[in-house]
């Protein structure tokens, strides 16, 4: 993976400074802190990190392609980007639980680490954290319809699974974990009222699990917090804009952040982003490092352009701004 030789900021969350919060709620049921670690103490800070998402999006008038882009269209796509980058930020640290915590897997490992992002921002049971798995979904369903036009044929032995399987796999652990707080979702997205029924049994047995494996593995409030690093490398041209954007919004502080405080890491880590030369992200561990690479929030800014104003429903009905989607929002 290429990295620009310019020095990287970093900061250290190793002594809880430099970290921030997204959510604002503790309810993370019984035996379990999928959601510690995300502001529990101040029903503030969930608005502030908001504030600083709107903040970034006026910021991004300024950038010539997105000068005569509507403010509530910038303000989309904005949140549909972060949303989907703090998705994959706690996918990969998922990755570096298991590693690092020599957590065992029953099953693939992908499908663990999308369920424990899943869960986390289930239990921090926000809006916000609501919304960022609303985005994570659509970007799913955009990236299979933008497949299917472009008759890329999935690869069956992939370690991941079908970009629909996903977006649904996301969608069904929501409707399971509340059937009628999240029943419209299910409607928006097709998913038959048999398997609305058979998901809280998912939802039952992905929670049960973490359960079993994490609780060894949470910080105590005597033990130190463990190092974290997280380093911005420079966009350099084309991803400027992502540099600046993630680094105003402080992206890497907050999961830091949340990681440090949950848990008892055996060695310190690092988070960091970069122009790569590739779209993708990755748990290293050789180095003990999650890397995001900027080329890859640059995909999800293409594939809304391009897919997120048509808002197609994964089979038939339009479900950009119906009512649930524009519950979430805030509308």
């Amino acid at each position: 993976m290429k990295r620009n030789s310019a020095s990287a900021h970093s900061v250290s969350t190793g002594s809880g400074h430099g970290s921030a919060a997204i959510a604002a709620r503790s309810s993370c049921g019984p035996g379990i802190r999928l959601g510690a670690g995300f502001g529990q103490s101040a029903p503030s800070e969930s608005e502030q990190f908001q504030a600083r998402i709107d903040e970034a999006t006026k910021a991004l008038a300024s950038y010539p392609d997105l000068r005569n882009v509507s403010d509530k269209k910038r303000q989309q796509l904005t949140e549909f980007v972060v949303g989907n980058m703090f998705f994959v930020f706690l996918h990969e640290m998922s990755h570096a639980l298991v590693h690092e915590m020599e957590l065992p897997v029953l099953g693939r490992d992908e499908d663990a680490a999308d369920a424990f992002a899943t869960l986390t921002m289930l239990k921090v049971g926000t809006r916000l954290s609501h919304r960022v798995l609303v985005e994570a979904s659509k970007a799913w369903f955009f990236m299979n319809e933008r497949d299917q036009r472009q008759g890329i044929q999935p690869a069956a032995y992939d370690a991941h699974g079908l970009d629909a399987q996903r977006a649904y796999q996301i969608v069904c652990l929501m409707v399971g974990s509340d059937k009628e707080q999240f029943k419209d979702l299910a409607d928006e997205t097709n998913l038959p009222d048999d398997r609305q029924e058979s998901c809280q049994d998912d939802y039952r047995r992905a929670a049960w699990s973490w359960e079993k494996v994490l609780p060894s593995r949470l910080r105590s409030t005597d033990q130190p917090r463990q190092m974290i690093e997280v380093a911005y490398w420079p966009g350099k041209g084309n991803f400027d804009i992502y540099e600046q954007t993630f680094r105003s919004i402080r992206i890497l502080e907050i999961v830091a952040g949340h990681a440090a405080e949950a848990y008892a890491w055996p060695h310190p880590l690092g988070l960091e982003m970069a122009a790569c030369g590739v779209s993708t992200a990755q748990w290293q561990s050789s180095n003990r490092k999650v890397f995001l690479c900027y080329e890859l929030a640059q995909e999800f800014a293409q594939l809304y352009r391009d897919y997120g104003q048509e808002g197609h429903a994964p089979t038939k009905e339009k479900w950009l701004g119906p009512k649930w989607w524009k519950r979430a929002n805030g509308e």
